[in-house]
């Protein structure tokens, strides 16, 4: 099986998931919790240079998208910025999946923008697909939670898998 040591090989074609953000429950009256549809496709610049398009959509009809930013640093190091994560973060890669040191993500609702702390786990299973855990925090408080998984990897276009 490719693992995520394998960057070139492995964070290739366009990964397709479904999952759940949850929000915390004190704070449901301003943001209610939604299912999600994701999509993610890199396109490689170079051997170690790459742009990552990233879809959101949410079951309120809410799309996010965004382009995160790539450089393979080392063997097991990624370096990621992307327009919501203006001080980006490191992706340290490992045999079952690869984490998110803890970064700052913008996120906007009703009018509103917000800088949460995140971190971020990917774990992978036998098969190959992909479990991502993202827990979100405001000024230390738990705020959300979002699960996507199993992320699949899909070579055609991603519009086919709607």
């Amino acid at each position: 099986m490719v693992t995520p040591l394998q960057p070139k090989q492995f964070f290739r074609g366009v990964w397709i998931g479904d999952g759940e953000l949850s929000i915390h429950p004190l704070l449901r009256w301003f943001a209610p919790s939604q299912r999600l549809h994701m999509t993610s496709e890199p396109i490689w610049l170079s051997d170690r240079i790459w742009v990552v398009k990233d879809r959101f959509e949410f079951s309120s009809g809410r799309v996010v998208e965004r382009k995160m930013f790539a450089e393979l640093t080392a063997p097991d190091h990624i370096h990621v910025t992307a327009d919501d994560m203006p001080l980006g973060a490191d992706i340290l890669l490992h045999e079952s999946g690869f984490r998110f040191t803890p970064y700052y993500a913008i996120v906007g609702h009703r009018g509103f923008t917000v800088r949460v702390r995140c971190l971020d786990e990917n774990t992978i299973d036998r098969d190959g697909f992909i479990y991502d855990l993202v827990m979100m925090y405001l000024c230390g408080f738990p705020v959300a939670k979002m699960r996507i998984g199993p992320v699949r990897r899909h070579v055609s276009d991603p519009s086919h898998f709607r």
